[in-house]
């Protein structure tokens, strides 16, 4: 051996034991002082054969079970090598301690071993304690394999302590994905609302700004009425992004100074985009079914993002909204007539697919597309509460 192996070799030692926790070499520890105790002081065991032979088993076999974590049957099978090697010469001894590395040994190799090579394990140990009763005259064969028996349940015992553990980890790994899919729904959540505030809004501001811009000598009072348009848009975007913010902060759960607006705040929505010059009509039919808070705040959404696109993709044209009772659902329905994409183009952007989300999530179903007769129609039906 070179000088760079034995320091290959000796590192290797090092790391090992560095990564090694106290509990790798308590037990190996304990039963290595017992078996020393029973090899040197005269009258605790019964032996045939030289002491040191069984002193020097008994470090090997300690030595050993530093490994069982790692290597569960290499260790058992180091352990019944030098167990066994005595008792090849002849040679016994009656050493508790070294019948306990060899359980030790056994059980790790069931609750650490590698399906199906860890059932090895199981006759490699019971025919040691077989070969135990040739060279021991206080023991027979007949002793010796109902003994042999007791490797099963020790085998057992570390299986079950193994599927325990794993059980735990499949429960850690199914809660741990249950979090991450809650947090990515939020995630989802919380986009779609910034998606929804920031669209609409900065629509908003945009074709006021260009009405400003357009009326700004020919008609001053339409160019600041266009401009207090476009502050009091720009403080109603800040107050639903601090909104949205609180509940980054709180997650699952709306302020309760600053509810999510619902159906009862579509005339306003409404008004606010008629009076950015979009020609919109608003019919709400009576009597409405109750709406859980989240399908009334779905509602809103719907009729927030179906008019944005009407601004975003066809520009100020005439456009009807119409929300109606349809057996026990609500039916918000959003036509505009404008030029948009011919049948089978898909509009561009996350707006559509988002309201599709939110209604979904709600029990409902979103259908959209350009109309026969010119336009852009949008259809979403959510269901009563009771029928959530």
């Amino acid at each position: 051996m070179t000088c760079g192996d034995l320091a290959r070799s000796v590192a290797k030692v090092t790391a090992l034991t560095s990564q090694s926790s106290w509990r790798d070499w308590a037990v190996p520890a304990v039963l290595l002082a017992g078996a020393q105790l029973e090899v040197w002081v005269p009258g605790l065991t019964k032996f045939s054969g030289p002491r040191v032979v069984f002193a020097l088993v008994a470090i090997g076999a300690a030595i050993a079970l530093l490994v069982r974590r790692s290597h569960p049957l290499v260790s058992e099978v180091a352990v019944c090598a030098l167990v066994g090697f005595p008792l090849l010469l002849g040679w016994f001894t009656q050493s508790t301690a070294l019948v306990l590395m060899l359980v030790v040994a056994l059980f790790a190799c069931g609750r650490y071993g590698a399906r199906p090579t860890a059932y090895l394990g199981v006759p490699l140990a019971s025919v040691m304690v077989l070969l135990s009763a040739g060279p021991d005259p206080d023991q027979t064969l007949t002793q010796s394999w109902g003994w042999s028996l007791n490797t099963v349940w020790v085998f057992a015992l570390g299986a079950g302590f193994r599927h325990e553990r794993l059980l735990r980890e499949e429960a850690s790994s199914a809660s741990e994905s249950r979090m991450q899919a809650v947090a990515a729904q939020e995630r989802l959540r919380v986009a779609r609302e910034l998606h929804d505030v920031l669209s609409h809004s900065l629509s908003v501001i945009v074709v006021q700004a260009e009405v400003a811009d357009t009326f700004l000598e020919v008609d001053p009072f339409k160019s600041r009425e266009a401009i207090r348009q476009v502050a009091s848009t720009g403080r109603a975007a800040l107050t639903d992004t601090r909104r949205i913010v609180e509940i980054l902060r709180d997650p699952g759960a709306y302020p309760a100074n600053s509810p999510p607006p619902g159906l009862p705040d579509v005339p306003a929505l409404v008004d606010r985009l008629r009076k950015s010059g979009l020609p919109v009509s608003l019919t709400i039919g009576s009597p409405l079914p109750a709406l859980s808070p989240e399908a009334a705040a779905t509602a809103y959404r719907v009729v927030q993002e179906g008019l944005t696109n009407v601004l975003r993709h066809a520009g100020q044209v005439p456009t009807d909204v119409i929300v109606e009772r349809a057996g026990n659902a609500v039916v918000i329905d959003i036509h505009d007539q404008g030029n948009r994409p011919s049948p089978g183009t898909q509009p561009s952007g996350h707006g559509l697919s988002g309201m599709r989300e939110r209604v979904s999530s709600c029990g409902g179903d979103v259908t959209s597309g350009p109309c026969n007769d010119g336009g852009f129609r949008v259809r979403a039906v959510l269901p009563a509460q009771d029928q959530q």
